[in-house]
């Protein structure tokens, strides 16, 4: 609030510190303390791995790495080694819907020749928090980055410093050498070009990455065959990992066999490093539940469950709203999860859909206070 409301006079100061801070290939140490707040994922909530960090960085820092980030993206846009076409992250004209779209389309594509398309996601464990400055850096100058750029890039590495706040409790600082910082502006960029050569080390096999989820597959006409192939395409993997000092949480590794037909999962073994990955029937990627003949029952069916309870509660004020609140309302809690990714299970069966479309009439009734004595059902 502070810095909005003096904006003019604080302009001046901050483009002087920003410019000597790009003159002088240094970040300034100020802003590169920061917060983080643990954001819970899912599972075990005593489990620490299922937090996600988030780190609160100054103001000033992120307005500085938005000027470099405008910069490092321009320029990857000019070179013909730039950033990976399968790498749909935190990239402009990108996002979960087409990676999402775009797994879907390549699946279909195969799926309908008959045969299987094997796939595996994976699950790298703590992977912003891992990054190897070393190995960035390295990397980083593969992309025709100036050495003024470079010491620009390991100066806002290097001796950085965080705590964690957790309501009112604080820790003490912690000095940190490894990582890009999650919550930042230019980690996600910085991350994806860590993990844009992986795709090399794939011969034979496909692979789509958004940042660090990335999820490997390859078609055959039995699911041996594609097994097969995606065991010689994870030997690789791990190599690649292991030099660039990432590793894979092989709990969180799945194993998944797309056919057209409803068939149970292939009794078939794929290990990484000696230890066996599960074989799953849905998996929950990016937001959409797949199923194994992308059918979208299981996805549409969770949507319809939390539409219904977001309905019934919503319903229980509508008489206390003015419409332009209930529509704001309305379109939060409703049609935001119908419109997520809808390109991709749009096309779903009619016997699927139908909840839906029965969903959505209720809804606008509701918001119309019409036929008020309409009853929600509330669970599945």
């Amino acid at each position: 609030m502070f810095v909005k409301t003096h904006k003019d006079s604080l302009t001046p100061v901050i483009t002087h510190l920003i410019n000597l801070s790009f003159e002088g290939n240094v970040f300034p140490t100020a802003w590169k303390k920061a917060i983080v707040a643990p954001i819970f994922k899912s599972g075990d909530n005593y489990e620490v791995s299922n937090y996600r960090p988030i780190s609160i960085l100054p103001v000033f820092s992120k307005v500085a790495e938005k000027i470099v980030l405008e910069q490092l993206t321009s320029h990857l846009n000019t070179i013909e080694a730039g950033l990976h076409c399968m790498q749909f992250g935190f990239r402009v004209n990108y996002s979960t819907e087409t990676a999402t779209l775009h797994l879907i389309e390549q699946i279909k594509s195969k799926v309908d020749k008959g045969g299987f398309v094997g796939t595996i996601f994976l699950d790298l464990r703590k992977a912003f928090d891992t990054v190897n400055h070393t190995v960035l850096l390295s990397k980083l100058s593969t992309f025709q980055f100036s050495s003024e750029a470079l010491a620009w890039v390991s100066s806002y590495l290097s001796n950085r410093e965080q705590c964690v706040k957790i309501k009112w409790g604080k820790s003490c600082d912690l000095h940190y050498t490894m990582g890009v910082p999650q919550g930042s502006v230019l980690g996600p960029l910085l991350f994806s070009l860590y993990i844009n050569d992986l795709p090399q080390q794939c011969e034979g096999i496909q692979v789509q990455m958004y940042a660090d989820d990335t999820v490997i597959f390859t078609y055959a006409k039995t699911a041996e065959s594609a097994a097969e192939k995606l065991k010689a395409a994870t030997e690789k993997i791990t190599q690649w990992l292991e030099q660039s000092c990432l590793s894979l949480n092989i709990s969180k590794t799945k194993g998944f066999f797309f056919s057209k037909t409803n068939v149970k999962p292939p009794d078939v073994d794929i290990c990484i490093n000696g230890e066996k990955i599960e074989i799953v029937n849905e998996f929950n990627y990016l937001g959409i539940i797949l199923d194994s003949n992308l059918s979208f029952k299981k996805h549409i069916k969770k949507m319809v469950r939390n539409i219904k309870h977001n309905m019934a509660n919503f319903r229980q004020i509508r008489q206390c709203l003015s419409f332009d609140v209930a529509k704001a309302l309305m379109y939060a809690t409703f049609f935001a999860h119908m419109s997520y990714c809808l390109t991709c299970w749009g096309k779903a069966g009619d016997t699927v859909i139908k909840p839906l479309k029965s969903l959505n009439k209720q809804a606008l009734k509701i918001l119309d206070k019409k036929n008020p004595t309409i009853f929600i059902l509330v669970g599945s």
